[in-house]
């Protein structure tokens, strides 16, 4: 029997937002993540790993330091296998908001808004099942936006989609409510299971990037930053 066809889709800064606040909490650092190692831990018997796709963002606004980390994180990605697709950020107005302030009047300051990330991922979902890449789907974000490309997969195709939660751990990180995302995920009737993959902080552990990357003759391609270190 043919092994099932299994991609996963993460999007970046939904994921990163998760692991900084689970740091800031805890102590406990997983930014230099390897997907492909811990996708592989979650396939089942009869499933081999296709592609891995990476949904991210870059913007000088966030400093030389940050840049050079995150460039770093990326092509440590790029030399396990993971495919790399870039949207921006763009800079936007927004109004303060916070109740019983003394200022009278409206203040406004810049916020940044990542752009294309989410039609990106929607696009690259729909052109992989389209050009039968796979024959199931995770996409790995918090974002119930995604709920209607899920179902628009599984109804102009024959192929299942799924969905993999952002990390979460009780008393430190919550996991936030994805009905409609989840709702929205393959329905196996003979079970009455959908697919879904809750995962844990704990299932992180021992998925890490090596601190060191080397090539062939030895020479360094990329090294952890300090910063992904933990403390």
């Amino acid at each position: 029997m043919n092994k099932s066809r299994v991609s996963f889709y993460v999007d970046g800064f939904n994921i990163y937002h998760r692991l900084r606040d689970f740091q800031k909490k805890t102590g406990l650092c997983f930014k230099w993540l390897d997907y492909k190692s811990l996708f592989q831990s979650l396939l089942k018997d009869k499933e081999i790993l296709t592609d891995i796709y990476f949904f991210t963002a870059l913007s000088k606004d966030f400093g030389e330091e940050s840049i050079l980390r995150h460039n770093k994180y990326i092509t440590a990605l790029e030399l396990q296998g993971v495919k790399i697709i870039q949207g921006y950020f763009n800079k936007k107005q927004r109004k303060c908001r916070v109740e019983d302030c003394a200022y009278q009047g409206h203040k406004y300051f810049t916020d940044h808004e990542e752009k294309q990330t989410d039609v990106n991922i929607s696009l690259q979902l729909l052109k992989d099942a389209i050009q039968d890449k796979y024959d199931k789907c995770f996409l790995m974000s918090g974002d119930n936006d995604f709920a209607p490309v899920l179902k628009t997969i599984m109804e102009m195709t024959n192929k299942q989609a799924g969905v993999v939660t952002p990390p979460y751990q009780c008393g430190a990180v919550k996991l936030h409510t994805l009905m409609k995302l989840k709702n929205s995920c393959y329905h196996d009737l003979q079970t009455n299971k959908r697919l879904i993959i809750n995962l844990a902080f704990d299932k992180l552990k021992g998925h890490s990037l090596p601190e060191v990357i080397k090539d062939k003759a030895g020479d360094i391609l990329v090294a952890m930053p300090k910063e992904y270190q933990q403390f």
